[in-house]
């Protein structure tokens, strides 16, 4: 069953179009429809049947329909350059303490590697055990490297060549 809005929009367009007047300025979407835009003849708040009908508002359908739409666009824009200028100050204002920030962080650092290397700390020892570590190769390994060595400097020619293939050294 049909909604209740519905049924008044539907009788709403049949009285349009019972009492209709065809507009010599024909709203937006008949406009681009191309439909007859037809409007009651006594009506003060002219709405078209194709608007009624869709549930759309109509606009543009008289000069100062149109006025009003124009004015009250010029004005939202108006305010959302505004706001948009206020948020790019804003955008600026924080990169510019950002970049003012960074430039103190590294000043800031700077001198502490020069208070550092004057007390010697930077030439301090670091207290890595990793460091400390010898890592050992084993004689395979070492004849393995030799063997890849000798296979690149010779461009594939002698034992390496065979290691490279998969065979033996």
């Amino acid at each position: 069953m049909a909604s209740n809005s519905s049924i008044k929009k539907q009788r709403l367009e049949k009285e349009i179009l019972r009492y209709a007047i065809a507009v010599d300025l024909p709203c937006f979407r008949c406009l681009e429809n191309d439909h007859k835009c037809v409007v009651m003849d006594s009506s003060k708040r002219l709405k078209c049947a194709e608007c009624v009908k869709q549930g759309k508002p109509c606009i543009g359908l008289t000069w100062e329909s149109l006025d009003r739409t124009r004015d009250r666009l010029r004005r939202e824009i108006d305010e959302h350059e505004e706001e948009l200028a206020e948020v790019m100050a804003k955008l600026m204002r924080k990169k510019k303490i950002l970049r003012q920030a960074d430039e103190r962080a590294k000043r800031k650092a700077e001198c502490l590697a020069s208070e550092m290397e004057a007390d010697g700390e930077l030439d301090a020892p670091i207290d890595c055990p990793a460091a400390d570590a010898t890592v050992g190769l084993s004689p395979a390994v070492w004849g393995t490297l030799g063997q890849i060595d000798d296979f690149i400097n010779f461009g594939g020619s002698g034992s390496g060549a065979n290691l490279a293939a998969g065979g033996p050294g």
